[in-house]
């Protein structure tokens, strides 16, 4: 269990807290390319506490401001997006991406007024269908970008969603890198992988329900943790899953099969309760084809969810709140929308489907989680460490100014989870090494 402090400090991520502090440190993917327009209408959204306006200027560069005009602190939300940049609606006070006030019609020519007056800006930059925001120090140079692969791919290799959930971040980042819930939240009675040893995919599934109690092995490593969960496979072999937490919210999932798609998150903080649970599926070496899309978009036949929201399990947008399109229509108001006699006969939780059983398991805990009163055993080992890791590197920076190196090295992301077949006495991190490696010619071959 954390201590009060510690729980603190791991959870509290607005301006001016340690863990802000950190994030502030790292570029954060929050807007897709494809949510504002040139001259377009404002992308509302809110990081670590802070509401922003995300938009699209006339030269097709993203800008990012905060959305209260200096004047009077009416919203530029309204305002007209023209000519490079935004005036307000109130008094046609103009700003630009830098946030200097560009125009003051309301004010005597003569006036030097606007030479005065700005806007809190931060900087924007775009990569492969994703709009990164940097929040840091104003005058610091920016690192570049992280090389994480799922960004790097073109946008044919990759689909990409988000959805809002109504807790602190670090819940459903401990979700994600806790393999051995699996076996039991997302168990289906009738899943054919539970009958049938075809394919090296269908065998993975088996294991993983065949050994529901993995042993876990955990790395600290350049970028944040490598966790290795272990299960038996044959009586000469261990069948591992490694997934990776990156700094600062990112994850990457063990995939299945010789073709693997790979998945993950960017669990990015809205504030204390909402995260921002940006899920990406990619291939490294090919378009991703129209069946993998199909199911990405509308998951199972049944209305059972997938990994990623499907294209209908949204509210309709909900004006004046922060990623409006963004929130699903499975949530603790109306209990998921749990089945109990699906319970009964056709799954462990009855929830409907993967994110929806995750997300259902991880509001519940609270808007921010008590981890003081909590109990923690071997197969938490992965959540253990990442805490460590994340709350050793916000002291350092707290502490004596220290930034990780993840901060500056971008190609520390060049990494990949890995789900593997090997032989029992072989040590797990060198032996899976090439399954891991973002390389085009790596061999994928994993269950």
């Amino acid at each position: 269990m954390l201590s009060t402090a510690d729980n603190e400090l791991l959870t509290k991520t607005g301006a001016g807290s340690p863990m802000g502090e950190l994030m502030r440190r790292y570029w954060i993917p929050a807007v897709f390319s494809g949510e504002v327009e040139p001259d377009g209408v404002p992308h509302r959204t809110r990081l670590l506490g802070e509401d922003l306006l995300v938009m699209r200027f006339t030269n097709g560069e993203p800008a990012v401001l905060t959305p209260a005009c200096p004047h009077r602190g009416a919203s530029l939300f309204f305002g007209r997006n023209e000519e490079n940049g935004i005036r307000c609606a109130y008094h046609g006070w103009k700003f630009d991406a830098a946030g200097f006030c560009a125009d003051m019609p309301s004010e005597p020519p003569e006036s030097n007024f606007k030479d005065k007056v700005t806007i809190k800006s931060y900087r924007a930059r775009e990569r492969n269908g994703v709009i990164w925001i940097y929040m840091g120090h104003e005058q610091a140079d920016p690192p570049p970008l992280p090389n994480l692969e799922w960004n790097l791919v073109p946008e044919s290799h990759s689909y990409l969603t988000k959805r809002i959930a109504q807790n602190n971040y670090f819940q459903t980042l401990e979700g994600e890198i806790d393999s051995s819930h699996s076996g039991f939240l997302h168990q289906s009675f009738t899943n054919p992988f539970a009958l049938n040893w075809r394919t090296a995919q269908e065998m993975g599934m088996v294991y993983k329900m065949r050994d529901r109690h993995p042993r876990f092995q955990v790395k600290e490593t350049d970028y944040g943790v490598l966790i290795g969960a272990r299960r038996n496979a044959e009586e000469d072999s261990y069948y591992w899953r490694i997934t990776q937490f990156l700094f600062p919210f990112h994850t990457i999932i063990p995939p299945y099969g010789n073709d693997p798609v790979f998945s993950g998150h960017a669990y990015v903080p809205m504030d204390d309760e909402h995260v921002i649970a940006l899920c990406f599926s990619y291939n490294p070496v090919r378009p991703l084809s129209e069946e993998e899309l199909g199911y990405l978009r509308h998951a199972r036949r049944d209305g059972q969810e997938g990994l990623h929201p499907t294209v209908d399990g949204f509210l309709p947008p909900i004006p004046n709140r922060p990623e409006g399109a963004w929130w699903p229509k499975h949530h603790i108001d109306n209990d998921f929308n749990v089945d109990w006699r699906r319970q009964k006969d056709a799954q462990f939780s009855g929830l409907p489907g993967t994110w929806v059983q995750d997300s259902g398991m991880q509001e519940t805990m609270g808007r921010v989680a008590n981890r003081s009163i909590e109990h923690l055993g071997v197969s938490d080992t992965g959540i253990i460490r990442t805490r460590r890791a994340l709350i050793k590197a916000t002291r350092l920076l707290r502490d004596y100014g220290i930034e990780p190196d993840s901060v500056w090295d971008p190609d520390v992301y060049r990494v990949r989870s890995a789900a593997v077949v090997l032989p029992r006495e072989a040590e797990w991190v060198e032996a899976s090494a090439e399954y891991r490696e973002t390389n085009e010619s790596v061999n994928f071959a994993a269950v």
